[in-house]
């Protein structure tokens, strides 16, 4: 009697035992944070200058986009200092920086339909020209209270045929956010590329019409020396379609 009593006692404890770990084990997992994966993205503004002729008859490669190796990977950087970096550990980009770059330059030349032959591959013909170039910043800019969005970039385009650089540009700009919410910073590299994007449509519409539309001019063409005024320090004209999150399934 006394046996069974035991074996029923300790059955009973065992049984609280395991109910218990599995209870905190679901509870643990509940509050486990939820990674989330964010992409730089905008819609495209597609209204050409008044001396235009897109779509012009130049198929155009977009090349490669090297990214510095501290900013090519899947978590976003945040920098405190010239000499101090962080990587997030929850926010990530949904993919790595260099297609995630080369895939929003192509869409936006795609979109404005600056020519009638656009492509990141020209793999049965070679294309009138490429443009390509690097990224030397993609980060988030911690100063204590305040934040930054932080992009810089160099472009050139190619003339295939002769392999001259005949154009190129280049930008750096920090635009302040008002959240330490990393949408906000990823809405604010979207900012700062598409204003940036839209300028170079345009230089490169300069460029093609000399060379085939109004005017004849010899290569490389010299475009006026532009220089990017500074951001605005407002989060103006920002909102829920200049970025997107995607959360971990």
């Amino acid at each position: 009697m006394i046996r069974k009593r035991y074996i029923r006692t300790l059955l009973f404890l065992l049984t609280a035992i395991v109910l218990s770990l599995l209870t905190s084990s679901c509870s643990l997992k509940r509050e486990l944070p939820t990674r989330q994966y964010f992409i730089i993205n905008y819609t495209p503004e597609s209204v050409a200058p008044e001396e235009s002729m897109r779509p012009y008859p130049y198929a155009l490669e977009i090349g490669r986009f090297e990214v510095q190796r501290i900013f090519n990977r899947q978590n976003i950087i945040y920098r405190y200092s010239p000499n101090r970096i962080q990587y997030y550990e929850l926010e990530r980009w949904a993919v790595r920086p260099d297609y995630m770059i080369r895939d929003m330059i192509f869409k936006h030349f795609a979109a404005v339909r600056l020519t009638n032959n656009i492509g990141i591959d020209f793999l049965d013909t070679r294309p009138d020209y490429r443009i390509e170039g690097s990224v030397e910043a993609l980060e988030k800019y911690d100063a204590g209270d305040l934040f930054y969005a932080h992009l810089a970039m160099s472009f050139k385009m190619i003339d295939v045929t002769s392999g001259l650089q005949v154009w190129d540009y280049s930008f750096d700009e920090r635009k302040r956010v008002y959240s330490d919410e990393m949408v906000h910073t990823v809405a604010g590299m979207s900012a700062i590329l598409q204003s940036h994007m839209t300028r170079i449509v345009d230089e490169v519409d300069a460029l093609y019409y000399l060379k085939g539309g109004g005017e004849q001019a010899d290569w490389p063409l010299q475009t006026p020396a532009m220089t990017p005024a500074p951001a605005d320090s407002t989060d103006d004209g920002i909102d829920d379609s200049a970025f997107e999150i995607i959360p971990e399934g």
